[in-house]
């Protein structure tokens, strides 16, 4: 979280939980990453935006490994990232019904480099967010199969829409109240972005993990993006209509 920053100081604060005092998880794919870069990469945006910097650009000057950067410049380049005036990165709140924004983020899940760019629409009467589009860079080592790893890529974007979007475990003092597609929704083919995958190819690495490792920066360019279109920030996902009603008329955001 936040390793691909060339940071003088860090501190690293855990906080060790009894498991018994909370309901038993299962497996999800690329569990946590997605929590990580959303916190994480938004506190990246935010500082390039308070120094009035592209945050693309930040990025690239403050990061020196050269697999960061590719996965990074991939994404950026697939996207036709352009770069945003300095101290108007975000869009001013106005009357308009739907805001467009553009966000970027970095992630990984074990050992390989994502990087993402998202584009979203936020409509501001109903709270409802679109993603459009997104283009995930991913940095695997050497890729035998290309095409193999593209479909990954492809399956990350949409699911991390979803996730982003819709999915959400409910519970009582009892035990999970979502247990159908009806309690627990998902993305619906018509909700589905225009993916865009892109294979950053380094054929004297050894062949690295390819199933989850773009999902966390998906996560995060999304977050921002909703951020450039709106001038607010969600502190939690998925981004549903209330919540993002909620942050669109929060003093902390005015």
């Amino acid at each position: 979280c936040g390793g691909m920053y060339k940071v003088a100081n860090l501190r690293l604060v855990n906080h060790k939980l009894q498991v018994t005092d909370y309901l038993k998880a299962g497996w999800l794919r690329s569990p946590l990453d997605l929590a990580f870069a959303f916190v994480s990469e938004q506190a990246i945006d935010e500082l390039a935006h308070k120094l009035g910097i592209d945050p693309y650009e930040f990025r690239r000057r403050n990061i020196a490994d050269e697999r960061w950067l590719g996965v990074l410049d991939g994404a950026a380049k697939a996207a036709s990232w352009t770069p945003k005036p300095k101290a108007a990165g975000v869009a001013a709140r106005s009357s308009a019904k739907v805001l467009t924004g553009r966000g970027i983020g970095l992630g990984t899940h074990l050992q390989s480099w994502g990087g993402a760019v998202a584009d979203v629409e936020v409509h501001a009467d109903t709270g409802q967010v679109v993603i459009t589009r997104l283009f995930g860079a991913l940095d695997a080592g050497l890729v035998v199969n290309p095409a193999i790893v593209e479909s990954q890529i492809r399956g990350q974007l949409v699911q991390t829409a979803s996730r982003m979007l819709h999915e959400e475990i409910t519970f009582d003092t009892t035990g999970v109240t979502s247990v159908d597609w009806r309690s627990y929704p998902i993305l619906r083919f018509s909700e589905c972005p225009e993916v865009t995958p892109v294979v950053v190819q380094r054929i004297n690495e050894p062949c690295q993990g390819a199933g989850e490792e773009v999902m966390a920066a998906a996560a995060a360019a999304i977050a921002n993006a909703f951020f450039d279109a709106t001038g607010a920030r969600m502190d939690m996902f998925p981004i549903t209509p209330p919540r993002v009603l909620a942050a669109l008329r929060s003093p902390k955001n005015g």
